[in-house]
């Protein structure tokens, strides 16, 4: 199929920058403005176009790793200690093997806090740097700086005052600087569509199967937001794939119904950890944050060109036959077998993994507890038998 990679790139990276809101409340649009800033040096050292795109991709991606950085430094309490801690450089380059670059540079994301004067977390200094790692790390500063209101004058003297920096990309960015409309289009009202019109507009061919190559980035991110749901998606996505199997689904389908299970908590990058990780009642407020996931993960995916059944199918995973789950509301005559399909295998992984509030449970008190919600037709009877028959053997033999 021919994919808009723009498209796909924009709205999966646009739930990057709530990790951040996570961190501090007003921290929006890091990544696009990130790639911005990027971008606009790029132009100016007359990057090719398909350079100019990786530039953009690895620039909205280069905070991917954040999620599992926060999970393993207790006490972060402010965006530059997450930023500043070397192990989400090392996650976030882990997790970005498998994006489809026109050019792929080892050691982007890796290197991308590292110091022009050797000073940075692994000691590579100068030209040693990855080029596109030492344009990021300069669009980084510049953006945090900016989002802190910070005026022109004053990031421009912060810029020139640190050795930090490849000075050659420093008179590029000063050049910029001069004019107001650079720092206008960084404007939170305005990045999008800054970016947008800096971005070439690629379509590449990509089967569905290729397409899950990038699903699973986001998948790894999804899963590291939370300790308590470090392998919710991934779970999903393999039980999927062996029930596409028995269901003698049509490989196009089985491709997209395991990107729909890579992605659909999509939208808890959008939750505060401490919602997600609560280990008492939540109160009405807070059920309502926790049920908006599903709505944040339709809004991000019916935006790509290609996604529009994934989309639908990932967002229906907390919908019920009788109209009373949610987001939506969506009753048994709204909801296609394969909503039906991933609402309950995404049960069962849940009732059968570790939560905040209660231990795994074993393979047959998940089953009981799945046939009385069928009993009550809240999901469907004849899957839940399917999921039983398949993962009982399995489940006895672990």
């Amino acid at each position: 199929m021919d994919f808009n990679v723009n498209e796909l790139l924009n709205s999966l990276s646009y739930t990057l920058d709530f990790v951040e809101k996570d961190l501090i409340s007003d921290v929006t649009n890091h990544g696009r403005r990130v790639a911005y800033i990027a971008a606009r040096i790029g132009q100016k050292i007359n990057l090719s176009n398909t350079e100019l795109f990786d530039l953009i991709s690895y620039s909205l991606l280069h905070d991917n790793g954040v999620t599992k950085a926060l999970i393993q430094v207790d006490g972060i309490e402010n965006y530059r200690k997450a930023e500043l801690d070397r192990m989400h450089c090392v996650e976030g380059e882990k997790n970005i093997n498998f994006f489809p670059f026109f050019h792929k540079i080892p050691n982007v994301i890796l290197y991308h806090h590292e110091h022009y004067d050797g000073s940075g977390f692994f000691g590579i200094s100068g030209k040693e740097i990855p080029m596109f790692s030492r344009i990021i790390a300069l669009a980084d500063f510049v953006a945090i700086y900016f989002s802190e209101g910070k005026k022109h004058a004053d990031i421009e003297a912060r810029v020139k005052k640190f050795p930090i920096f490849d000075p050659d990309f420093i008179d590029v960015f000063l050049e910029l600087s001069r004019n107001i409309e650079f720092w206008l289009n960084m404007d939170d009202n305005f990045v999008f569509q800054a970016l947008r019109v800096v971005t070439p507009t690629v379509h590449r061919e990509f089967s569905y199967q290729e397409m899950r190559t990038v699903s699973r980035i986001f998948s790894n991110i999804i899963d590291a937001k939370s300790p308590f749901t470090g392998s919710h998606s991934r779970g999903i996505s393999e039980k999927t794939g062996i029930l596409c199997d028995y269901y003698e689904f049509d490989r196009e389908t089985y491709w997209k119904m395991r990107i729909a299970a890579d992605l659909h908590d999509l939208g808890k990058l959008m939750i505060p950890n401490e919602i997600l990780d609560k280990p008492g009642t939540l109160d009405a407020n807070e059920i309502a944050v926790i049920q908006s996931h599903p709505f944040y993960t339709r809004k991000t995916l019916e935006e790509i060109t290609g996604f529009e059944e994934i989309a639908d199918w990932a967002a229906n995973h907390h919908e019920k036959l009788n109209g009373k789950g949610y987001p939506y509301g969506f009753d048994g005559n709204r909801l296609d077998f394969n909503s039906r399909l991933l609402c309950c295998v995404d049960i069962y992984q849940a009732l059968t993994e570790d939560r905040p509030y209660r231990p795994a449970m074993p393979h047959s008190r998940a089953i009981m507890l799945m046939r009385n919600m069928s009993e009550h037709d809240l999901i469907d009877a004849s899957i839940v038998e399917d999921i039983n028959s398949i993962f009982e053997a399995a489940c006895a033999t672990a």
